[in-house]
């Protein structure tokens, strides 16, 4: 039985596509009628094929099939070449093979440039998955970060699905590089902070998020280069990795639970770094398009609403009527009316006046 083209989509997620397996794929896909012979894929790639032969059998172990020749399942012999297997072709296009192809739809992307002069750089560690990799991306983007390295990433480098959970902040993943070592990613740096949850036996300042912000800012400011370091999803960072950190950083969380994914704390220090110089008021209200009323506004409405309640009898307590009058001043002077919400007050006060006409009561305008 043939994959099917959603086979092949479940397949594809299932074998991680580096830039030498999603080469082989483009070629392929590029290739005039999706048809080329061995020899032309080999000369597209400038890799032997028997690079792309083994990517065949994962494919066809990711599909639970065991054909005697992997690539008869992925391209049909004709006399020109292999041709693809149009299931597999209309998948390579929906998974969008190359990057330079990779597109949001109608989804405008963000243009997201680094800020003048120096900010930190986010080192993962080991990063295990692609999609891990584009959230911490995300999560840069949301606070002014740009500047991401990557070292020793499991499944290697570039991978489509990064860009997938981006969010738009595909420039920080255009722009990352990758590292064999920490001390490769770090050697250009003066200073390196690490985050790590537990304790270690180790004499070494450590900061709280906030204060290790602070620290970057002040670090940065001077012109000097900092990274913090991010360890695998798995395990965190190892004590070979800290050797190259100068300072340790922790999260202030609930110490019976304190488990974050990787783009969760990569989000926590991009907020900290960001808000240290965030000057948005931290409390405000939101009136749109009104505005808070004056107090002269606020005066005239409540002296009507006393005129009208002395009208309906509602204050005809003269020992209670002062008490009555200062709590509902009180309530009405507590809190920041805008002028829309006093329109309607007087709208409500004119529609009650009506209604106490209508149930016989006299009107004081014509008494």
């Amino acid at each position: 039985m043939r994959p099917s083209a959603d086979d092949w989509m479940h397949a594809l997620q299932e074998v991680p596509l580096d830039d030498k397996r999603r080469g082989w794929l483009r070629a392929h896909l590029l290739a005039p009628g999706c048809c080329a012979t061995p020899e032309a894929l080999a000369t597209a790639t400038g890799r032997d094929f028997g690079e792309y032969q083994a990517l065949a059998a994962q494919l066809a172990a990711a599909l639970k099939l065991a054909p005697p020749d992997p690539m008869a399942l992925l391209a049909e012999p004709t006399a020109e070449g292999l041709r693809l297997r149009p299931e597999l072709a209309f998948a390579l296009g929906a998974r969008r093979v190359s990057l330079e192809e990779w597109d949001r739809g109608t989804r405008a992307v963000p243009t997201l440039v680094p800020v003048p002069g120096e900010s930190p750089i986010v080192v993962l560690v080991r990063p295990q998955l692609a999609e891990n990799i584009g959230a911490v991306a995300r999560a840069m983007a949301n606070g002014g970060l740009f500047h991401l390295r990557l070292v020793a990433p499991r499944d290697g480098w570039p991978q489509d699905r990064a860009w997938r959970t981006a969010s738009g902040a595909d420039r920080i993943l255009d722009e990352a590089t990758v590292h064999e070592t920490v001390a490769d990613a770090v050697a250009d740096c003066h200073r390196v902070f690490a985050t790590c949850p537990r304790p270690r036996h180790i004499v070494i300042p450590v900061r709280m998020a906030r204060a290790a912000a602070e620290d970057l800012h002040e670090i940065n400011g001077r012109g000097l280069r900092a990274a913090v370091l991010f360890g695998p999803e798995r395990a965190g960072l190892e004590n070979e990795d800290m050797a190259c950190a100068d300072t340790l950083v922790r999260y202030a969380l609930n110490p019976e639970h304190m488990s974050l994914n990787l783009s969760q704390a990569v989000m926590v220090l991009a907020y900290e770094w960001w808000t240290v110089t965030e000057t948005t008021p931290q409390r405000s209200l939101m009136t749109n398009e009104t505005r808070i009323a004056l107090k002269g506004e606020l005066e005239g409405f409540l002296g009507r609403l006393q005129a009208e309640l002395d009208a309906s009898g509602f204050l005809s307590n003269a020992a209670k009527r002062p008490t009555m009058v200062r709590n509902l001043r009180h309530w009405f002077e507590r809190g920041e009316v805008t002028e829309q919400e006093l329109r309607t007050l007087h709208g409500v006060v004119t529609e009650l006046s009506r209604g106490r006409m209508r149930r016989g009561r006299p009107d004081p305008e014509e008494t």
